[in-house]
């Protein structure tokens, strides 16, 4: 039975926090989710609202469909440094630049030490408002 054990499931997980974010995809500050694989970077707290507990990226899919993904790494998300962002060169893949971590656009680990994907969140476009809640 011992060597059944997922080494997943020696990870902590990522703490729960509130996520209850609505943003206007048409404003200026939201620009890069104008375009397929665009993507922005939310706050833990701003206008949006609650972000998690290290803020959320979201992804444009299409045109109708947007993810959302926690920032906190899956990978010993209680140190300081856990924190996902988007590839500053190429913004076609998020890495966590403390362990190395890489996630594609769909939160799904490409590389390094992170046992899962990226946590999630739920969104629904409504016109040009988006949110985003847990």
């Amino acid at each position: 039975m011992a060597a059944c054990v997922d080494n997943a499931s020696d990870q902590p997980l990522i703490p729960n926090a509130p996520v209850n974010l609505s943003i206007n995809i048409t404003n200026q500050q939201y620009a890069p989710l104008r375009f397929d694989n665009g993507a922005v970077t939310l706050p833990v707290q701003g206008p949006a609202g609650l972000g998690g507990v290290k803020g959320v990226i979201v992804v444009r899919q299409s045109a109708s469909t947007f993810l959302a993904f926690e920032r906190n790494c899956p990978y010993q998300p209680y140190d300081a440094c856990a924190t996902v962002s988007l590839d500053r060169n190429s913004r076609l893949f998020m890495r966590d630049s403390c362990c190395t971590s890489q996630f594609d656009l769909r939160g799904q680990v490409t590389g390094g030490p992170a046992p899962r994907p990226l946590k999630q969140y739920s969104t629904s476009l409504q016109g040009s408002l988006l949110s985003i809640t847990n």
